[in-house]
Order: structure tokens, then C-alpha cells, then sequence
């Protein structure tokens, strides 16, 4: 019978856990626990769609709804000066140039290009009151084609889902030395 010497650590190793008691016993605590006297909750309301032209917004209802303190959208956000989301850093393509990067708002202005994409933010009195609140965002959408896997992205003729990536391509990466691994190959049995 074979025994197990496998000894590890580091990167991949088992790690004992301690924390496991608390959470099997429901005595858990997590931020969604805190409770801060006064403080407002936000729900996001997000698109159905996975490609879409954003026609309109109403948030009139939602605004009136009871407890509601503000409803928030992307033209909110662009009449207030915020930019989009940037990426922590830059990727330089095998051509030498930095990757396109796309803006990605916080809510979206324009047009939705995934599901789950955020298009308001309900802030409330209770958590409760703020996802009632978002039932009442009314959005008017103009359905897109939507292009759902990486290599019907690359066909031609695919959806173009930003006109700053042509080919839905930010960049093209590559690692390693490839004339060694091609000729390794054109050696190989």
C-alpha cells in the first residue's frame, strides 16, 4: 500500500481553516451585517439585455416612491463631469500599442452592451424601499444584436459592440518566443 508524502506549501498548499465554526454555528459576521444608524441603501437596476440602445429613462415613479432619497442614471453622472472607469493599467498589444480601451461607465449612457450592465442607482431609506423603488425605473430599449461567444466576436461581419475596438479586438497578446515553439513543433513526431 502506497503511502502519501506529498508535503507542500506556499503557493497551492492546504491551508487550515479557523474561521469555518463561526460561520456553521450562524454566528458569522459580514458587512451586509453592519448596521449604521442612518445610513441609506442602493439598489442598482440592471439590463435585461445583452446589446441594447438606451431610447429613455423614466424614473419619475421611482423618484416619488416611498422612501426613496435619489435616483441616480448615467446622464445624472455625465451632467455631474464623472469619466468613465480606467483600468488599473494600460497592455501593450504584440504591435506595440496600448490596448483600446473602451469607456466603461459606472451607469450606463447610451447603450447597455452585456446583461446585468448597471443603469440606475436607487438610494433609499431601507433596503427594501430602494428595490420597490427600482420596479418603477421605466427603460425604453432599442434591442441590438448580440454577439455571445469570443469567436463569433472575431467573425466578419460580427457585431460591432465599440466602434473604438474595430473587430470587437481592444488588442492582441502574445507571450513567449514563438519561432522556438513553432519550430519545436515543426520538429515534433
Amino acid at each position: 500500500m502506497a503511502t502519501n508524502t506529498y508535503s507542500h506549501s506556499g503557493i497551492g498548499a492546504a491551508v487550515l481553516r479557523l474561521e469555518d465554526d463561526k460561520f456553521l454555528r450562524g454566528a458569522g459576521r459580514f458587512v451586509d451585517d453592519i448596521e449604521i444608524p442612518g445610513a441609506l441603501h442602493c439598489h442598482i437596476v440592471r439590463s435585461p439585455y445583452a446589446h441594447a440602445r438606451i431610447r429613455s429613462i423614466d424614473t419619475v415613479d421611482a423618484c416619488a416612491a416611498t422612501g426613496v432619497v435619489a435616483v441616480f442614471v448615467g446622464a445624472d453622472m455625465a451632467a455631474d463631469r464623472v469619466g468613465p472607469m480606467l483600468c488599473m493599467w494600460l497592455v501593450t498589444g504584440v504591435d506595440g500599442k496600448l490596448a483600446v480601451e473602451p469607456p466603461r461607465w459606472a451607469l450606463a449612457r447610451g447603450t447597455v452592451r452585456h446583461v446585468g450592465e448597471p443603469l440606475a442607482a436607487v438610494i433609499a431609506q431601507s433596503e427594501s424601499e430602494a428595490i420597490d423603488a427600482g420596479e418603477h425605473v421605466i427603460v425604453d430599449y432599442e434591442q441590438l444584436p448580440a454577439v455571445t461567444a469570443s469567436d463569433a466576436a472575431l467573425a466578419d461581419g460580427a457585431v460591432q459592440l465599440h466602434q473604438d475596438a474595430p473587430g470587437n479586438i481592444c488588442f492582441r497578446f502574445a507571450r513567449g518566443d514563438s519561432e522556438t515553439v513553432a519550430a519545436a513543433f515543426a520538429g515534433a513526431t
